[in-house]
């Protein structure tokens, strides 16, 4: 990071209970974040926006310091802090120019298509942030990198609504059924996360997650599947796990081989491995094997995630997601 990065993160808020204040007439946290991007805006040298907050447009006009244009990643963060206070939210300081540099690979994980940056005005393949649980808001491993069409598309539905659109197997919103089943398998484990639901669900893993997304376990073992059909995995040790979980759980073996022989095919035949899920005779053979050996499965993948040491040691990972609506606890 440059000096003038250096300069606009050290205005950020400090988010700790001791942060807000002392008096009556000390700022809050929000005026303080506003107050912040208003002038790490003026620094970076972004346009000034006429409808943010009062103090940000002030503390933006009153910036005299040394002006030079951001990378992009620097300017879409510093954009997105500035419409989370024209909303009237924070942007969680788990979310920086690096996180969102990390969990951006070049495509929209909904549409599949090439994002553009550094275009000038709207246009479809702009990448855009969005909250996957809009009850959590802005926060590492609740945000994904989505183009724009896929964003307005997706708007402020719930995981919910994103399901019951996705199943009815028609285009709606922009999108085509088969972008509602990848946005879908997007939102499920954030929304898991979020709610702490036991991954009630059985779905698809229709889109691979990028870095940086939670993925419920049944998720996990999919993409573990994945990963060994495109021989990414040491196959004999491998097949030999899966089997003898599989065994374990008095579920036929042959039910774990002809999954793996229908997904090894559909991979062959895909251009992006997440379609391989949306083939019916796939999926079908991985809810049958699914569910007859879930019970010695799911602890064991749940094991060798709790050992790997990123895991244990990543407090984003760990932390539990304030919510609200109905589903606050």
């Amino acid at each position: 990071m440059n000096d003038l990065q250096d300069q606009a993160d050290a205005m950020r808020p400090e988010h700790s209970p001791l942060a807000s204040s002392t008096s009556a007439s000390a700022p809050s946290l929000f005026e303080q974040e506003c107050e912040a991007v208003g002038r790490a805006s003026a620094a970076a040298n972004l346009r000034f926006d006429k409808s943010g907050p009062e103090t940000y447009q002030r503390a933006f006009r009153k910036y005299k310091g040394p002006v030079a244009r951001q990378d992009y990643f620097v300017r879409k963060c510093l954009g997105l802090r500035l419409n989370a206070i024209k909303r009237g939210m924070l942007v969680d300081p788990s979310v920086t120019p690096d996180h969102l540099r990390y969990i951006t690979d070049g495509i929209c994980p909904v549409t599949l298509e090439p994002l553009e940056f550094e275009t000038r005005g709207q246009s479809e393949l702009n990448p855009s942030v969005d909250r996957l649980v809009n009850d959590v808001g802005y926060r590492a491993g609740n945000i994904c990198i989505l183009s724009q069409r896929a964003n307005r598309a997706k708007g402020e539905k719930s995981f919910e609504e994103v399901a019951s659109i996705a199943t009815q197997g028609e285009p709606a919103g922009g999108l085509e059924p088969v972008e509602w089943m990848r946005l879908c398998s997007l939102m499920y484990g954030a929304w898991d996360k979020a709610y702490q639901r036991g991954d009630p669900h059985l779905l698809p893993l229709a889109a691979i997650p990028g870095p940086g997304m939670f993925m419920s376990t049944s998720q996990v073992v999919q993409l573990m599947l994945t990963r060994l059909a495109q021989g990414l995995l040491p196959a004999d040790h491998a097949h030999t796990m899966w089997r003898d979980l599989t065994v374990a759980a008095v579920a036929q073996v042959h039910l774990y081989d002809e999954m793996m022989a229908l997904l090894k095919v559909a991979i062959s035949e895909e251009e992006h491995p997440g379609n391989a899920w949306l083939h019916g005779d796939v999926f079908t053979a991985f809810e049958h094997w699914y569910n007859a050996s879930h019970r010695t499965v799911v602890p064991h993948v749940e094991s060798m995630l709790q050992a790997r040491p990123q895991q244990r040691d990543d407090p984003v990972a760990k932390d539990l997601w304030p919510v609200g609506g109905r589903y606050h606890h």
